[in-house]
């Protein structure tokens, strides 16, 4: 079962000028490592959170609930798709009203197995990085999110807690329309359960375009013709411009991660390095090795 895979290459970057970073998205897939009762599991989902409305601005927090609801409703849709799962949410997505009630309380009335409590939500903007094409300088953000949810049996007392993190790029168009946390706030959530549903993590990788033979090799990786843009990298790999060497290196390590061969990535991520020692192999490295 897929949980949110892409099904193509897509670029996310602006394309006003050759300097600025293109990104390439690349879903990797996950097994869980963990599984419920094999028996049918039933799982209850409350909210224990609350917005503290001294310290945050009410249209916040109305973003804030949305995005909370989002992981909320995000988790039980996956947790329901599990083999002889069954979840039942008391999450109020008009109020979200915060539940007191102990967990032993709750489970014995639903008759539930688990209790799955969110503790802990944010959101916000954050910004990466800054891009100089000449004299201009480029900002690059990211929508980011954390929840934190706890997950009780039914005696209310073992539990495991289960924090989720997830951001993405925020483009030129989701600034214009004003941003919507809603969809990286239901991938945070299901970060959190990742331990136990089949996921798919997709990583934004930038891309090096400065020469035609990258631009070339970026415009193949972004339309899914990784053949193509091997047949232009590998050439380069060989050359002897050891900047333009590493550049095509990374660029096709890139393109063996988007195709899953996780080990011939790390290898010419690392051949990149070799050749020119760079943050973006750096960051691919560290990233491939945890994969």
């Amino acid at each position: 079962m897929k949980v949110f895979k892409l099904i193509c290459i897509l670029s996310i970057a602006c394309l006003t000028s050759c300097n600025v970073v293109q990104y390439a998205t690349v879903p990797v897939d996950y097994a869980p490592k963990l599984v419920f009762n094999p028996d049918t599991t039933h799982i209850l989902i409350i909210n224990k959170l609350a917005f503290d409305s001294t310290k945050i601005s009410r249209r916040k927090i109305v973003a804030l609930k949305a995005g909370a609801y989002s992981a909320i409703a995000g988790v039980q849709k996956q947790l329901s798709l599990l083999p002889r799962v069954k979840v039942t949410s008391l999450v109020d997505s008009s109020n979200f009203t915060v539940n007191t009630d102990s967990v032993k309380q709750l489970s014995a009335t639903y008759k539930s197995n688990y209790v799955l409590t969110l503790d802990y939500f944010n959101a916000g903007v954050a910004l990466d990085n800054v891009q100089y094409d000449g004299n201009a300088q480029v900002a690059y953000y990211s929508i980011k999110a954390r929840a934190d949810f706890t997950l009780y049996e039914n005696n209310g007392m073992y539990f495991k807690k289960l924090k989720g993190m997830a951001a993405e790029p925020e483009s030129e168009a989701d600034r214009r329309a004003g941003f919507s946390i809603n969809n990286v706030a239901r991938n945070a959530g299901l970060d959190a359960l990742k331990d136990y549903l089949p996921y798919t993590i997709t990583n934004y990788r930038p891309l090096y375009n400065e020469t035609d033979e990258l631009k070339a090799s970026v415009v193949q990786i972004l339309a899914g013709k990784f053949d193509i843009a091997y047949k232009i990298l590998n050439p380069l790999i060989d050359g002897k411009d050891p900047k333009l060497a590493g550049k095509a290196a990374y660029n096709l390590a890139v393109v063996y991660e988007a195709q899953g061969d996780i080990d011939e990535a790390l290898d010419l991520a690392k051949l990149s390095n070799q050749k020119m020692q760079s943050e973006y192999a750096t960051t691919l490295i560290a990233e491939l090795i945890k994969e």
